[in-house]
C-alpha cells in the first residue's frame, strides 16, 4: 500500500499543481473519482489491461467514461499513466489528489470510528477538539464499529489516535505474553 502511494504522490501533486494553477481544482477532483471508481470496477478493469490494447485505446476508454469531464489537460495525464503502465495507480492518484487539496483549503477530512453512536454533543465536543488539535476546519464522518468494544479510533490523513478498549486489550495481552 505504501508502495502504490509513494508511485502515486509525484503524479497526484502534478495534478493539483496544474489544476490549482488553471483554477480547476474541482473539476480535476471530479474526474478523478470518476477515473478511479472505473479502474475499480472489475470489467472494466479487466478490459483496460488486455495486452493489445495501446495506451493511445485505453485512454480513448476513459474518454467514454468521462464523456465531458475529459478536458485536453486530463486526457494528456491519462496518455502519461498510461505510457508509464500506471493507469492501476488511479484510486491512488484521486486520494492523494483530495488530500492535498484539502490541505489547500485548510480543511481536514477525519473518521471516527466509535463502539456506540455518538450523541451530537459528543461529536461536536470532538470536532472542537480537533479543529484545535490540527489548526483546521474538520470534516467529521462517524462510523459505529460495536468491535472496538468501547472508546473511539481516530483518522486523519496518514494519522490514528486509537483509544480503544480493543487497542488496550491488544496492548495488555502483548506485555503478559512477552
Amino acid at each position: 500500500m505504501a508502495e502504490l502511494l509513494t508511485l502515486a504522490r509525484p503524479y497526484a501533486k502534478a495534478a493539483f499543481a496544474y489544476a490549482t494553477e488553471q483554477g480547476t481544482a474541482d473539476s480535476w477532483s471530479t474526474a478523478l473519482n470518476l477515473l478511479s471508481a472505473a479502474v475499480q470496477d472489475e470489467a472494466f478493469s479487466a478490459y483496460l489491461n488486455r495486452p493489445e490494447l495501446t495506451p493511445a485505446e485505453q485512454v480513448s476508454l476513459f474518454a467514454k467514461v468521462l464523456g465531458e469531464e475529459q478536458s485536453a489537460a486530463v486526457s494528456n495525464f491519462l496518455t502519461l499513466l498510461a505510457e508509464n503502465s500506471r493507469l492501476a495507480l488511479l484510486p491512488e492518484v484521486q486520494a492523494e489528489y483530495e488530500q492535498l487539496k484539502s490541505q489547500n483549503n485548510n480543511t481536514v477530512d477525519v473518521v471516527i470510528e466509535s463502539a456506540f453512536p455518538m450523541t451530537s454533543v459528543q461529536e461536536q465536543l470532538l470536532t472542537h477538539a480537533l479543529e484545535k488539535k490540527f489548526e483546521a476546519a474538520v470534516s467529521v464522518t462517524v462510523e459505529v464499529k460495536p468491535e472496538l468494544i468501547a472508546g473511539v479510533v481516530i483518522r486523519a490523513g496518514d494519522q490514528v489516535i486509537d483509544d480503544s478498549a480493543l487497542n488496550k486489550l491488544e496492548k495488555m495481552r502483548t506485555r503478559l505474553l512477552a
